[in-house]
């Protein structure tokens, strides 16, 4: 039996944010998008004030703001402003051991960086050495039943990414675009031209702007889930605009193993999500299956990313997956077992399915484990 190989070292979070502190010098975070805007409350929580953020000088714009804690300031304006500083890069192109580049953009950065776990929190479980140790035989079958050695080699970089906190691990094995980067790499992943597509967690629709581009948008039909109201609205504008509205059924509902009424957190953002307990910007949401959604007509292809609801939502798809073996897309990083729980469980329902993984992103999230039963060659 094969098995997983663990390095369990120093955080290099913690380690940076430990000399971070120790240096004094002033924080600024290169990037003003939803990197960025995490990174400032995880150093916020770790005791670190950001003194502003930087952009290109051919972004800036007026309307950025200028002062106050959200502030922004060109290149130019920080090198004017500031003579020695730390920086962090917070863009996903940042995510790189070759940081010559920037030390040459920044002559003033006496640290030059970029944080790995700021992601950790709320619907992202932390996953640490003594969880994996105490689970090993469990993680080693799923790394057993991968078909491919990119497949190990991503998991084994993922974990230890994650019990580190170092994104390094997983530079050499990102792969973009998300859910279909391998599709002419991989026989078992390549997509028909007559695809029912069911999108769980379809956001503003950018996972079917990318499903629209692969396929030259030669498809049967789309079903669209996705619940939060402010996310719905764009998701809508998107597929009017791109013309699928007579191919696409938006389904407003979260997807789970059954049918009812749940909390959810409401907040128009891919990290809204259902939880447990009411609180601010939780709101009642009806919840439904997808065999119930369905009812009985096919599915070829499922992509899920709900949110650490995966397993729930698979419970929910029993009888489509039984009856019409789609291929699979899973977000699998949520919940520090889902690779496991999520394994054991589509193996169990359909033996027949091979599994591949894949991280997308060089932050430990979107990492996909894939399902597929699909034959060489692939029908046209």
């Amino acid at each position: 039996m094969e098995k997983l190989k663990i390095v369990i070292g120093k955080s290099k979070d913690d380690a940076l944010t430990a000399a971070l502190k120790r240096s004094g010098l002033p924080v600024v975070l290169y990037g003003i998008g939803l990197i960025a805007d995490t990174a400032r409350i995880f150093l916020q929580e770790k005791g670190i004030r950001v003194s502003c953020r930087v952009v290109d000088d051919k972004y800036m714009d007026p309307v950025l703001p200028h002062t106050g804690p959200d502030r922004i300031l060109s290149i130019s304006q920080l090198q004017k402003e500031f003579s020695a500083y730390n920086l962090l890069l917070c863009f996903f192109r940042g995510y790189t051991n070759d940081l010559k580049p920037y030390r040459q953009l920044f002559p003033g950065a006496q640290t030059i960086d970029y944080l790995s776990s700021i992601y950790e929190g709320g619907a992202l479980q932390p996953l640490d050495s003594s969880y994996v140790l105490a689970h090993k035989p469990a993680f080693d079958s799923v790394y057993e039943l991968l078909e491919d050695s990119l497949s190990q080699d991503s998991m084994e970089a993922y974990i230890n990414a994650k019990i580190n906190k170092d994104a390094s691990y997983l530079f050499p094995f990102v792969r973009r675009q998300q859910y279909f980067s391998e599709i002419d790499q991989v026989p078992a992943l390549k997509l028909h031209q007559n695809e029912v597509f069911v999108n769980c967690g379809a956001f503003t629709g950018d996972t079917i702007k990318d499903f629209l581009e692969v396929t030259s948008c030669h498809f049967d039909k789309i079903y669209a889930c996705e619940p939060d109201s402010a996310n719905l609205q764009k998701l809508t504008r998107f597929i009017q605009s791109a013309g699928i509205a007579e191919r696409t059924e938006i389904v407003p509902k979260c997807i789970s193993d059954k049918a009812g009424t749940v909390n959810f957190l409401n907040q128009g953002s891919m990290l809204s999500h259902k939880t447990e307990a009411p609180g601010p910007g939780v709101v009642a949401m009806q919840a439904d299956t997808i065999d119930n959604i369905l009812n009985s007509r096919p599915a070829s292809l499922i992509v899920m990313d709900v949110e650490g609801n995966e397993l729930k939502a698979l419970e929910g798809a029993r009888k489509t997956i039984l009856a019409h073996q789609p291929l699979l897309a899973l977000a699998a990083y949520h919940k520090k077992d889902d690779l496991p729980v999520l394994t054991s469980f589509l193996k169990n329902l359909l033996p027949a399915y091979r599994f591949y993984f894949r991280v997308h992103k060089p932050m430990a999230i979107d990492a996909v484990l894939y399902a597929s039963t699909r034959n060489e060659p692939v029908p046209a």
